[in-house]
């Protein structure tokens, strides 16, 4: 049992590594749940965030990972299992054996090291190149200058999904050097290109704010934004690790914006199966739009109930420059399961009161939010579930996620500040979206 452990531990340190997302210990609840997304997106196996932080050890479990979790794993690292893992990764390790007296007609041994003197030279040499290779590594990190680099981006279309055409120079890197072009934070999502090229290309399968990366040699040396808009309502699922896109004119219904249980089978989907998620996006600029001055209300419906579908979870994700927040709702039962995400802190069911984020999906759920004078406050069907100062945060506003676990309904939306409203959305009024 301990050395299963160990080597779960061993697998846990290799994705830590790969991902470089710095320590996990201080990793959020929305790096676990892009974790989750990228292991599906690379295994075709779903594993909820819950389950990873199971395995990462946030989340108290006495048994070990299942086989199939551990399976999924070793496979987005590339190996064909967790077995596989285990045996391209066995370091064996073979001692050095002293020898202490010379006979006639032997080779002799150097007593120091207890080594011939042509493996101690071979040694020598191999040991002088790595210092010479990390020394002139550190030389060339330390000759990147970021005022040499260039980095700029162009759409090719509306819609999605949407290439992006990149612009960049940095034919200043040093020689030998590795560049990059990193599409958002994700660092899995890099691709590397020329030193000597200026253009290179991306595809984005979803709307929203991208802060995109020139890399060399892991160092970001330019960031360039970019926004995606959504031009109105966008609905999606995945299948077979691919995006499936909804028409418009199949989710604007008379009383709400919905992905049906009915649309969702006559794509060979199950809405009551484990791991099905609709989202709804709503992207733009919205000028003028900040954190510090900004009041939303929707009403939204969880409409899977039953199957493996228990929770019902449910998530409203504000899309803001370099950051989002994510406000949770699931049953009443399933709250200590929740977490509210606020920029880099995470709110944890398992030792904050979240029951004002239990709700009954029978009905339609109204959340107001609201940030002003340097404070946010959620409310849930008219109660104060949360408050937090906003500690000088003005990020830009640029748009909405809605997360149904199964599918759910949106039926009005309304966005402002102070000075002017910027939508008001009431399907129930039979209104249409822009």
């Amino acid at each position: 049992m301990q050395e299963k452990k160990r080597n779960i531990q061993k697998l846990v340190t290799n994705i830590e590594c790969s991902l470089n997302w710095g320590n996990s210990s201080e990793w959020s609840s929305y790096d676990f749940e892009k974790l989750s997304e990228l292991i599906l997106d690379n295994t075709k196996t779903s594993i909820s965030s819950n389950t990873l932080k199971r395995v990462w050890g946030r989340i108290a479990y006495s048994s070990t990972p299942s086989e199939v979790t551990l399976n999924a794993l070793a496979q987005f690292l590339g190996y064909e299992d967790f077995r596989g893992f285990l045996i391209t990764s066995k370091e064996e390790l073979v001692p050095i054996k002293f020898k202490k007296e010379s006979k006639a007609g032997e080779r002799s041994f150097w007593p120091l090291f207890g080594a011939k003197p042509s493996v101690i030279f071979v040694s020598g040499a191999i040991f002088m190149l790595i210092v010479i290779i990390a020394m002139s590594y550190k030389f060339s990190s330390e000759e990147v200058d970021p005022n040499n680099f260039y980095l700029t981006s162009k759409k090719v279309t509306k819609g999605l999904p949407n290439s992006v055409i990149f612009e960049y120079r940095a034919d200043k890197a040093p020689v030998g050097a590795k560049v990059e072009i990193q599409q958002s934070w994700d660092v899995s999502k890099r691709q590397e290109v020329s030193i000597t090229d200026s253009l290179a290309t991306s595809i984005y399968y979803h709307p929203g704010f991208f802060k995109s990366k020139l890399v060399v040699d892991d160092q970001i040396v330019k960031e360039h934004n970019i926004l995606i808009p959504s031009d109105g309502w966008s609905a999606s699922t995945e299948r077979a690790g691919r995006p499936l896109y909804f028409d418009k004119s199949d989710i604007l219904g008379d009383s709400a914006v919905s992905v049906s249980k009915k649309l969702l089978l006559k794509n060979g989907i199950d809405a009551n199966l484990y791991g099905v998620k609709v989202s709804y996006r709503l992207v733009e600029s919205f000028d003028g739009l900040r954190l510090d001055d900004l009041n939303f209300s929707v009403t939204i419906k969880n409409d899977v109930n039953g199957g493996q579908n228990v929770c019902q979870n449910t998530f409203i994700i504000l899309l803001l420059e370099g950051q989002a927040i994510s406000i949770p709702l699931s049953k009443l039962g399933c709250m200590s399961e929740l977490e509210l995400w606020f920029f880099d802190r995470t709110i944890s069911g398992k030792n904050w009161d979240m029951s004002k984020f239990g709700v009954d999906f029978n009905e339609w759920v109204t959340v107001d939010f609201v940030s002003k004078n340097n404070n946010m406050s959620i409310s849930v069907n008219g109660q104060e579930a949360i408050n937090l100062p906003l500690s000088g945060k003005i990020n830009k506003f640029y748009g909405f996620t809605f997360s149904f676990e199964g599918t759910g309904s949106i039926k009005a939306l309304n966005l402002s500040n102070s000075k002017r409203t910027y939508l008001d959305l009431d399907y129930s009024k039979s209104v249409q979206p822009d």
